[in-house]
Formats: structure tokens, sequence, C-alpha cells
């Protein structure tokens, strides 16, 4: 995995909150009306498709890389794999993704 600062930019993102994984994000996210929230991207996590799928299979598991987002409650990490949806992290006080989203163009 490697990271990636970037320039802060807005995006409306669709959260899904404590999703357990992606199977129950995309349950959430169509199943329902989620509105869109003003988010500010910070960073970019890109991961091979292996990380990824280990991480989009449970968002509980604890997570070294979200910790520093935790005192920024309004800003999000962009995690992307080759070939994969781009997902949109918040943490929102926790070592975990609290929040897990897509933006709206993509969802």
């Amino acid at each position: 995995m490697t990271s990636r600062i970037l320039p802060p930019f807005q995006l409306q993102v669709r959260f899904s909150r404590n999703p357990r994984n992606a199977r129950a994000m995309m349950r959430e996210l169509t199943g329902y009306h989620v509105d869109p929230e003003l988010a500010w991207v910070i960073e970019q996590k890109t991961m091979t498709q292996s990380e990824y799928r280990a991480f989009e299979r449970d968002f509980t598991q604890p997570q070294h890389w979200i910790m520093p987002l935790n005192s920024r409650p309004t800003h999000c990490i962009r995690v992307v794999a080759p070939r994969m949806p781009t997902l949109y992290v918040r943490a929102e006080g926790a070592n975990y993704a609290r929040l897990v989203g897509l933006a709206v163009e993509e969802s």
C-alpha cells in the first residue's frame, strides 16, 4: 500500500455508516436514500487488489493508516486499487473505517 497526501478538494460522497463490509455498504447505498455529504479528500491510499479485497471484507478491523484522520471529522481518505471501485473512508473518532462511501458520480 502506498500513501499520497493530496491537495485538499471537496467531493460529494454518499457514506454508509458502520458497514461491516463492502456488501453491507452497497446494500445500504442502493437500498435506501442516503443523502450525499460534502467531504474534504486529503489523502489517497493505493492498494493492490489483494490488499483492497482484504480491507473491503471487514471494515471494522483496526487500520493504522486511519488513526491520523481522527482529529479531522470532515476529512476522508480515498482508497483506490486497479479495477476496483474507489472508496472514501472517514474515521469519526475510531481506528477503523466507521463511514465508507462512494462519490456521487460513482454510486
